[in-house]
């Protein structure tokens, strides 16, 4: 499709609003100014620059707010170029072109990298359309910006061409409505005749990404096009990729586990999850230092990654905590390259100035089947397992079976509450007492009314972890004073603590955090917000323990 078609589009647009116009008796002039404001971005781009430049001209007189009413003989002399233009048009007798009416593809038919073109002017977005389609590129169109925010926030295009003037809502208050899409990694750039200076800052300011000015060059918008999609690529690439490491990480994880999952569901294929948990890493990092620690994780991901197959996934979950996904794989045949890769790192020799040392690790793998669909449970599954295989002395795979369910202990957690107020202790006492995160987490709690009276208690079990809601204000011993006291035996590991206060203000909480704490809850509170802190870091304190 060439540009005369849509050069002939134009003029088809012309004669259409024209004799519409001179049906009524006047039009108003913001409708004069919305006819010539289209004109101009479109005619230039499909290369009638005489229309643009006429348009151009003829905006400089209106505004686009006007009630004004324009009679016929008023509007037909100030149009008068447009009029003689388009009577050489009627003259030549151009063949009619079929205005295309383009709609949105079902989210099943378009590709991850689409672009999205919001504008009501047919025949620019057609033109624009086939423009990028013939280099191979998806786009879809929204005619309106309803319409256009809907498809935004639907499929997540990589680009978003975005017009000012729409026929419903203007482009500003679009970009203010999405403005949190940009964590999507989605560019938005504003592509209208209205370049004035006010207009782009505006734009910048609302969260658009550019200012394409109409008209536009087409060998200009592709090479844009191919730019900012190659940009999105490596953003992508970055976002997915554990530094450290430079593994994935466990944001990929998760989106691939669905994938699996969905997989499965579908056709049946199985797939094998392991975990893969590095023994001691705290003593490794006690004993030699972090940077050797951060060594140890970066040896043993370029170990992973050059004896696992093609297809597996293998992922940074957190800490010293890895996974390897094997898609299509039953449980012996996951069992075998976890063990292969087990063996190989026992041999592994990690050096320091002083000495040589060798790391192990632990796993725990689970095969999906008909009860064990949900992402949570299937990795539930495999913590039980690596848990089963830590107890029973670590550097070793278990694969998890029903009976390791029975044979794993329960996780003990107490919460201490220290604050001289009863109220506060006896109400988060009483919501607390009963409470578990979990079938395999059983909560107790203990009160103090001060900290010298907790500090000279034999509070700390190494069977239990702890969360301790300390109050600032304390008689005798501040609450700051008991933290350092906490923080100087004791990691967040171990015991994490929530500094319960009054006290407004930055430097207070830099304070807290500064000498320890894990959290900062100010007075007063509702229990139920107190009670959901609380199990958030129960819930940390557990996943991060295992070691």
């Amino acid at each position: 499709m060439g540009a005369e078609k849509y050069q002939q589009m134009v003029y088809q647009r012309m004669q259409e609003k024209f004799r519409k116009w001179a049906e009524s008796d006047s039009i108003k002039e913001k409708e004069l100014y919305a006819f010539l404001h289209m004109l101009k971005g479109t005619a230039g781009s499909v290369g009638l620059n005489e229309l643009t430049i006429i348009a151009s001209e003829k905006l400089l007189t209106i505004n686009d707010a006007s009630e004004k009413e324009w009679l016929k003989g008023e509007w037909t002399l100030y149009l008068s170029s447009l009029l003689e233009a388009l009577s050489f048009y009627e003259t030549n007798n151009f063949p009619q072109v079929a205005m295309e009416e383009t709609t949105a593809p079902t989210i099943n038919n378009i590709t991850k990298e689409f672009i999205l073109i919001i504008d009501d002017d047919m025949v620019f977005i057609s033109y624009l359309k086939n423009v990028l389609e013939e280099k191979g590129f998806s786009v879809i169109i929204a005619h309106n910006g309803k319409r256009g925010i809907e498809l935004i926030y639907e499929l997540q295009p990589a680009i978003v061409f975005l017009d000012i003037m729409l026929p419903d809502i203007d482009g500003f208050s679009i970009l203010n409505n999405i403005k949190k899409i940009k964590k999507d990694r989605t560019f938005i750039a504003v592509m209208s005749s209205h370049h004035s200076k006010e207009n782009r800052v505006r734009a910048f300011e609302l969260g658009a990404m550019d200012f394409v000015s109409k008209p536009v060059d087409e060998e200009v918008l592709l090479a844009y096009v191919i730019n900012r999609l190659a940009y999105r690529k490596e953003l992508e690439y970055a976002i997915v990729i554990d530094e450290l490491t430079q593994i994935y990480n466990r944001k990929y994880f998760e989106s691939q586990l669905k994938m699996l999952i969905q997989k499965y569901e579908k056709t049946s294929e199985v797939f094998t999850i392991a975990i893969l948990d590095i023994d001691y890493f705290k003593k490794v990092n006690d004993t030699y230092g972090h940077l050797i620690g951060d060594e140890v994780l970066r040896g043993f991901a370029a170990l992973v990654k050059e004896l696992k197959r093609d297809q597996d996934i293998f992922c940074r979950y957190g800490g010293e905590e890895f996974i390897l996904l094997m898609p299509n794989t039953e449980a012996e045949e996951g069992y075998k390259l976890v063990e292969k890769i087990r063996l190989a790192m026992g041999q592994k020799v990690f050096s320091t100035n002083t000495a040589n040392f060798h790391v192990t690790f632990s796993s725990g793998m689970m095969v999906i089947n008909k009860c064990y669909t949900h992402p949570k449970k299937l990795l539930e599954a495999a913590d039980q397992a690596l848990y089963s295989a830590k107890e029973a002395g670590r550097n070793r795979v278990v694969l998890f079976d029903s009976s390791i369910v029975d044979m794993k202990k329960s996780e003990k957690l107490k919460v201490i509450v220290i604050d001289d107020v009863y109220i506060i202790r006896d109400i988060i006492a009483r919501h607390f007492e009963g409470l578990s995160t979990s079938d395999q987490v059983a909560i107790e709690v203990a009160t103090f009314g001060d900290g010298i009276q907790f500090l000279q208690s034999s509070w700390y079990d190494p069977n239990y972890k702890y969360v301790i809601l300390l109050d600032w204000m304390l008689p005798n011993m501040s609450g700051i004073e008991v933290l350092k006291k906490i923080r100087a035996n004791y990691t967040s590991k171990e015991v994490i603590v929530s500094m319960l206060t009054s006290q407004i203000g930055e430097e207070y909480v830099l304070e807290a955090f500064q000498n320890g704490a894990d959290d900062y809850i100010r007075k007063p509170f509702q229990i139920a917000d107190v009670s959901s802190r609380i199990l958030h870091l129960a819930e940390r304190i557990f996943n991060g323990s295992k070691a």
